[in-house]
């Protein structure tokens, strides 16, 4: 399936975090702004994303399915909200609810693994400083139980009928030291130690 086109206006930080969440939806993405942060213009470099080092103009959504107003000037916020409205475009203005017709959440993601908080709009910064703090509890070892899991999967469909069984063998591996493992021991060994959780009631 072809990647859906997103215009994101603005360059600064806020900006760039929408971007990655774009990215890891495999959207095409579009950036216009007259200045980009770091984070953006390797993006650009690198090819990642498409750049138009300059400011927002009318016209610009033309064949655009989702369209993020990032900008910190509510004049150019508000046009392209207006744009997007006349194209039929789904648009979000950062900060300002009542000119998006959708919300984007704070999201961790962890591998294949997503954690979204959103506070419907009412809050951006809450549901950032929440993201934030799952950081610390939900590490990058969640990403690498995620993908021992998918992995695991087949043999616990095999093996296990479904219902309380399956998840009861399923729960083995995640109530497990398996983080642990993955921490000190490395992927190649938590596979084989959650493979004997799996199946030590066998």
């Amino acid at each position: 399936m072809q990647a859906r086109q997103t215009v994101v206006v603005g360059g600064g930080y806020v900006a760039a975090r929408k971007v990655e969440g774009l990215l890891a939806s495999e959207s095409q993405v579009k950036v216009i702004s007259p200045v980009l942060v770091p984070e953006l213009q390797l993006l650009a470099d690198s090819g990642v994303i498409t750049v138009f080092e300059r400011s927002y103009q009318d016209g610009d959504l033309e064949g655009a399915f989702l369209a993020i107003a990032a900008t910190d000037e509510i004049t150019i916020n508000h046009a392209v909200w207006a744009e997007a409205m006349k194209r039929g475009c789904l648009i979000n203005v950062v900060d300002d609810p009542e000119h998006s017709t959708f919300i984007l959440p704070a999201v961790l993601q962890r591998g294949e693994m997503s954690v979204a908080v959103s506070t419907g709009g009412s809050s951006p910064a809450l549901a950032r400083r929440l993201r934030e703090r799952l950081e610390d509890i939900i590490g990058p070892e969640y990403g690498t139980l995620t993908e021992l899991m998918a992995e695991l999967r087949p043999e616990l469909l095999a093996s296990f009928p479904p219902g309380k069984a399956r998840l009861q063998a399923a729960l083995r591996i995640v109530d497990s030291n398996i983080l642990d493992v993955i921490q000190n021991l490395g992927r190649d060994a938590a596979l084989t130690y959650a493979r004997e959780q799996l199946h030590q009631q066998d």
